[in-house]
């Protein structure tokens, strides 16, 4: 059976990629191919050279977005995979994909300006502070100039988008939503993949870097009500249109807000070991490493286990 997940970046694609492959690879063989940019001659390829064949037994996942970023256009993907036993899309609500998206753009891979990283970090820590000091919308930009033209550019892209997903619909594609993922509604999707998903899966190891959350709403503790009226026009038609109920604005108002989802989050991005950024490793927790090393390997070599 062929499988393909596609979602927009920042919807949770790679944890519903690690839950689907556990759940196809308990019925035999699977083949994972991820994040292509291109089918071409019965094989799939991405950027940076990895090619995967085409076949039967096989779990894509792919993403909306560029193909100059490992990503599809939705005309490219819904011809390309037209073939496939079973077809997904991961949608997510804007209002949280916005706000994860803002703190994933540091990852290093993006090469994020050094100057402007200072600057995010110093505001975003700010607002953890406290909340109500800073709106969102304000990290992305000071300029009410520049902010009327990224409402207009949010308001163009989710409009086509919700065409896209109706069009989708029609073509026999199962929409999951990001909310219903994380909460383990998984009914619908079992019955759609004829398989049982596991209850126990994570993220694996090497994509543990882009998991921040795991959860949804979080824009009620991150937006304030300026954030409501600046996002109100640009969300609300997409909301309706897609089922989410657009009149639910209801914010928390938190006292402060966890900097593990914020300022710790987009620092580790920026600062990756593998990065241009990447700190230095303070000489005890080198120390540390190599007693452990130097503990198992003596251990090992007198055959004793590691309690």
């Amino acid at each position: 059976m062929r499988t393909v997940l596609f979602g927009m970046p920042r919807s949770g694609t790679t944890y519903g990629f690690s839950l689907l492959s556990e759940a196809l690879r308990a019925k035999g063989p699977l083949r994972e191919v991820f994040e292509p940019n291109r089918l071409e001659n019965g094989q799939f390829h991405r950027l940076d050279g990895m090619v995967w064949p085409d076949e039967d037994a096989s779990l894509v996942k792919i993403l909306y977005s560029s193909p100059e970023m490992h990503g599809w256009s939705g005309d490219a993907a819904a011809a390309a995979f037209a073939h496939f036993d079973r077809k997904i899309f991961l949608v997510r609500d804007p209002r949280d994909r916005w706000i994860s998206g803002f703190f994933y753009r540091w990852f290093y891979v993006h090469q994020p300006v050094p100057e402007e990283f200072a600057r995010a970090l110093e505001r975003v820590r700010a607002k953890e502070a406290d909340p109500a000091s800073v709106p969102f919308h304000r990290l992305h930009a000071d300029s009410d100039e520049a902010l009327r033209a990224h409402a207009a550019e949010q308001k163009q892209k989710l409009d086509e988008l919700s065409a896209f997903l109706d069009r989708l619909r029609a073509e026999g594609w199962f929409i999951w939503r990001y909310e219903d993922l994380v909460d383990g509604n998984w009914s619908e999707l079992e019955a759609y993949l004829g398989v049982s998903l596991p209850r126990t899966t994570e993220v694996r190891g090497n994509f543990r870097h882009v998991a921040r959350s795991q959860a949804h709403s979080d824009w009620r503790r991150w937006f304030t009500d300026e954030d409501v009226a600046f996002y109100q026009p640009v969300f609300n038609e997409y909301l309706r249109a897609q089922g989410y109920p657009a009149d639910d604005w209801q914010l928390e108002y938190p006292e402060r807000l966890p900097a593990q989802q914020g300022s710790t989050y987009m620092s580790g991005l920026f600062h990756h070991p593998r990065g241009p950024h990447a700190l230095p490793v303070p000489w005890s927790a080198r120390a540390t490493a190599r007693l452990r090393t130097w503990a198992s390997l003596s251990l090992k070599a007198l055959g004793l286990k590691k309690r």
